[in-house]
């Protein structure tokens, strides 16, 4: 008897994508890797989301699974795809986004040779969605001009894949991030068996997954090519095109949370003294100044003093704890600081 259980299995959640999901059937039907099953995951979409499915089923070459959910958000919607995939394989993609035609035949191929490589990814394109202008070549290009911390640690060559080896990728990733997002990657179904999303975020958990996978030990891999081009456009979710002190202080918040939950799998002083001074950075440079804006001013003290207790031999957090106090003596006088 035949084996028709897919290779991978592709999950995207949904929520008001209507006029993208054209762009999304064609990136899937254009990879030159064909087995895989694609999970749709509508979260409580209310445009003709599941219309424009229903219209459009017979017109995909892969096995479609749809599933409709009360909005609960991205994370829930993931690990209800989880929770349904059969495939060896996951890769996960936004409805907006593409995917160049090599992505899962390139990575599919690879983690078959290698089998202890957890997480495969490569590097993230980013385009203005209208113009098509290229807006970002590769994320694993830092401001600067520099490579990425995470993807100039030591690594093993293996037939053109980077097999990261070096012993600071833990505290390299929490003080860095990792640069291959969920999107940009394939990652062994294994992964998850024991260790799903956090379905109570709605933002920033790609971010604080990946970093928990370097903390767990999976083993990570990369490639200098494109494997994600992200579309930059009004609708998407993570654009913050009106910076205002709310948003920044929500994603703060997002952040000090993100953050202090990878505390419980640390294991060395380094790497908890990197949480620590990440803590420091989000209270101190974004949640005290938001705080600062919206006129909390002693909720903006407080945070500056915790990023100094977080950090105690940074003269720039005692500095500014000390402005703050200043700035709450004066605000009655109508002085501004």
């Amino acid at each position: 008897m035949q084996d028709t259980t897919p290779k991978i299995s592709v999950i995207v959640p949904l929520y008001n994508r209507e006029k993208f999901l054209p762009q999304l059937y064609a990136t899937l039907d254009a990879q030159t890797f064909k087995d895989f099953e694609v999970i749709l995951i509508d979260d409580g979409s209310t445009d003709n989301t599941q219309q424009w499915l229903q219209e459009h089923a017979l017109a995909h070459g892969q096995d479609v699974i749809y599933r409709h959910q009360e909005n609960a958000g991205p994370y829930v919607a993931r690990n209800y795809g989880l929770s349904l995939a059969k495939g060896q394989y996951i890769a996960f993609q936004d409805s907006d986004d593409e995917w160049p035609n090599y992505h899962l035949d390139e990575f599919v191929k690879a983690l078959d040779e290698h089998s202890d490589i957890d997480w495969l990814f490569g590097s993230l394109q980013r385009i203005d969605h209208d113009t098509k202008e290229i807006k970002e070549a590769s994320n694993f290009t830092m401001a600067d001009g520099s490579r990425h911390p995470f993807v100039n640690l030591h690594t093993e060559q293996r037939n053109g894949l980077s097999v990261i080896n070096d012993q600071s990728i833990k505290t390299v990733a929490i003080k860095h991030c990792v640069p291959g997002s969920t999107q940009c990657a394939l990652i062994r179904k294994s992964v998850f068996e024991k260790n799903v999303f956090d379905g109570t975020y709605r933002t920033a958990y790609d971010r604080f997954y990946a970093i928990k996978s370097v903390l767990r030990g999976h083993k990570f891999a990369f490639v200098d090519t494109t494997h994600q081009i992200y579309h930059i456009h009004d609708a998407h979710i993570s654009l913050v095109t009106d910076v205002n002190p709310e948003k920044v202080k929500r994603s703060a918040n997002t952040m000090l949370r993100g953050y202090s939950a990878l505390l419980p799998l640390t294991h060395s002083k380094q790497e908890v003294v990197a949480v620590k001074n990440q803590l420091a950075r989000v209270n101190a440079w974004e949640l005290s100044i938001a705080l600062k804006d919206l006129g909390q001013l002693k909720e903006s003290s407080s945070a500056m003093l915790q990023a100094w207790q977080l950090a105690p031999t940074n003269w720039r957090y005692a500095k500014s704890y000390l402005v703050s106090l200043v700035r709450i003596c004066i605000a009655p006088l109508g002085m501004k600081l």
